[in-house]
């Protein structure tokens, strides 16, 4: 076996950072105008993905300073994405994979097909230890998959951080292993970021009652209602949190809004403001198609 390579930008683990998000790196592609059977002239963008990229990536738009950890390839997909980590102003603490493809996503309309690559061989020794932040954040795709959540755990454990984060980020993986085993998994989370669909996963409620009975576990707890904005809850009252209602992709806006939150959260605003920014930053990503404005 090949021996690991560590690659890293300009920064060391040890350097204490805003936000540092732990999970799955991909290369997202969307053609929105691809159908079956078809051969079509149309917009085809390829750009960094997965839920700690969105997130990292919308969090330096904000102003945060914030680190991605993932395990990619040794091909042409990694370099992109470490090219568009590094345009947005975001370090790359990456383990290059010797065997294994990076991960790509893959949206075309109502179709999407993910490989997960080398994101499928993320190990606790890819993951710097102490994660030294203001918050750390981690996947769920990384935390509720058999073959990585012991790295996906080792994050929430070597954690040094104000805020302790986990995006559910998948209904089908909450419903397949249940409530019970998902909140095994996220134990040391202070803080859970879901979907409406995904809080129901969790408590059968809908996403305001949703957000309170979650956050009678987690310090705070974000439920995020598409058009209906957001909902959250740090154990005491329930604010909502309206979006502008803009037509666009919804990948990575919810993504975008847990890594602001957090990044809003750390600079020590309160509950109701840190929604507002984090509601804005997901509407910037629906307009754009993109986590943040200007990222790679």
């Amino acid at each position: 076996m090949q021996p690991r390579r560590w690659r890293t930008s300009t920064a060391k683990p040890e350097v204490a950072v805003d936000l540092v998000a732990v999970g799955e790196v991909l290369l997202d592609v969307t053609a929105p105008g691809l159908a079956v059977g078809s051969v079509v002239h149309g917009p085809v963008r390829v750009r960094a993905g997965g839920v700690p990229v969105h997130a990292a990536v919308a969090a330096a738009e904000a102003g945060g300073r914030a680190a991605v950890v993932g395990r990619v390839g040794s091909d042409p997909a990694a370099a992109a994405i470490r090219d568009a980590l590094g345009r947005a102003g975001v370090t790359a603490w990456l383990q290059e994979d010797p065997a294994l493809p990076s991960g790509t996503f893959v949206e075309a309309r109502d179709a999407i097909v993910a490989d997960r690559g080398a994101s499928a061989a993320l190990a606790v020794t890819d993951i710097p230890s102490p994660l030294a932040a203001g918050a750390v954040l981690v996947s769920g795709h990384a935390l509720l998959h058999d073959d990585t959540v012991a790295a996906a755990r080792h994050a929430l454990t070597s954690a040094r951080a104000g805020f302790v984060a986990v995006v559910a980020a998948s209904t089908r993986l909450i419903e397949s292993l249940g409530p019970g085993t998902f909140h095994e998994r996220a134990a040391g989370a202070t803080v859970l970021v879901a979907n409406a669909d995904e809080s129901h996963a969790l408590t059968g409620l809908e996403p305001a009652a949703a957000a309170a009975e979650l956050a009678l576990r987690y310090r705070v707890a974000c439920v995020t209602a598409g058009a209906g904005g957001a909902f959250a809850s740090a154990g005491s009252e329930v604010v909502q949190v309206g979006v502008d209602r803009v037509a666009g992709t919804t990948t990575g806006a919810g993504d975008a809004l847990a890594g602001v939150l957090l990044v809003s959260l750390v600079r020590g605003l309160g509950l109701r403001a840190a929604v507002e920014s984090a509601c804005a930053a997901a509407s910037v990503a629906l307009r754009s198609g993109h986590p943040a404005a200007s990222g790679g």
